[in-house]
């Protein structure tokens, strides 16, 4: 994996080839690459240009989000370790929803024009977020 320099956060990205990844190699992972990271992600798609994006994202309970939207794309959202709290809130910054994901609600989907955050429930979540592409920050998320 290489790291992407046009990430946010830290963030790396898959070199050529047939990739599998079990649980350990993630928890492993991410306790050699993150451990001074509130959130950090691997990028399974090779570009931003590509027309899926998948990305395995490891975040603390300390990592603040920022809520946003995506404007033109359905995302989801799947758990693997840990819990996490989604919330939904309308255009005054009012929580109008709370879902959990957890061993028992493994996944989410947030409708294009939803604002939303996730916070991880557990000192340590890892989740899978899938969207449409190609991603273009400047048209197809906004901040509230």
């Amino acid at each position: 994996m290489i790291v992407d320099p046009k990430s946010r956060s830290l963030s790396f990205r898959l070199e050529k080839g047939l990739k599998v990844f079990s649980r350990i190699f993630l928890k492993n992972f991410a306790k050699k690459k993150g451990t001074n990271q509130s959130i950090m992600r691997i990028c399974l798609n090779k570009s931003s240009r590509n027309n899926f994006h998948q990305m395995i994202i490891f975040q603390n309970k300390t990592y603040i989000p920022l809520i946003k939207k995506e404007i033109r794309k359905d995302k989801s959202f799947i758990i693997i370790e840990g819990k996490q709290k989604i919330r939904i809130y309308n255009k005054q910054k009012k929580v109008i929803k709370n879902i959990y994901l957890n061993k028992s609600n493994l996944m989410c989907w947030i409708p294009k024009n939803t604002y939303y955050d996730n916070v991880s429930l557990t000192t340590r979540s890892i989740h899978i977020e899938s969207l449409a592409g190609p991603f273009d920050k400047d048209k197809d998320r906004i901040f509230l």
